[in-house]
């Protein structure tokens, strides 16, 4: 594609774009004679930039993130630089191929990036977790609503808690913020599920009361 068309996509100026290649933060076209072309992996990096701003993130951090080759802190928190096809997702986590279609259109299960639909291998063990709930009982309907909507709050949370992080750890260096995500995201994330699980018993508790209540 042109750069034209590149720029509508993207919502972006065209002089943006190339303010973006000349500090080295969106990587160069290829070339057809004197026309520059510009493919999925330019769109995917525009994204990113995009995203990374909204974070609270500056150019020139955006400059480190946004390397050419995967960054050692977006692959730690994939947790494997491994990915997986939809198909070898279907295959390995034993699930039939409708749900796990549903679950991706739903946004429960998400790719890496928009234009290449891989999967991270953490996303098995998501897969699982909805199976065995399926398998004892729960109707898949009202289990996908469920989880749309503990997606929608999670996001909006976990959008502040990368604001977060960025604002207090944007100075350092790569290698520097990957090890200090590294330490601190089992914590967040045993802070976050042990909050959830109590939050649940105290409302399985309540459940209970009120029927004995009304028995």
């Amino acid at each position: 594609m042109r750069v034209e068309q590149l720029a509508g996509d993207a919502q972006l100026s065209v002089d943006t774009i190339r303010y973006y290649q000349k500090i080295g933060i969106l990587h160069p076209p290829t070339r057809d004679g004197r026309v520059a072309l510009y493919d999925n992996s330019h769109s995917d990096r525009l994204q990113e930039i995009k995203q990374l701003s909204d974070e609270g993130f500056s150019l020139a951090q955006i400059q480190q993130l946004a390397d050419s080759s995967p960054h050692p802190l977006l692959t730690s928190l994939n947790g494997s630089s491994d990915s997986l096809s939809f198909d070898e997702l279907v295959a390995a986590s034993g699930t039939n191929e409708e749900i796990v279609r549903l679950a991706v259109d739903a946004g429960l299960i998400r790719p890496l990036t928009n234009n290449d639909e891989r999967f991270g291998v953490s996303t098995l063990s998501m897969l699982r977790a909805g199976v065995e709930l399926l398998d004892a009982g729960v109707p898949f309907d009202e289990l996908i609503h469920l989880a749309v909507r503990h997606a929608d709050h999670v996001e909006s949370v976990a959008e502040d808690a990368v604001a977060l992080f960025a604002k207090h750890l944007g100075e350092t260096s790569a290698a520097s913020q990957t090890k200090i995500v590294e330490s601190i995201l089992p914590l967040v994330t045993e802070l976050v599920a042990q909050h959830f699980r109590q939050t649940l018993i105290e409302q399985v508790g309540q459940h209970l009361r009120e029927d004995g209540q009304s028995a």
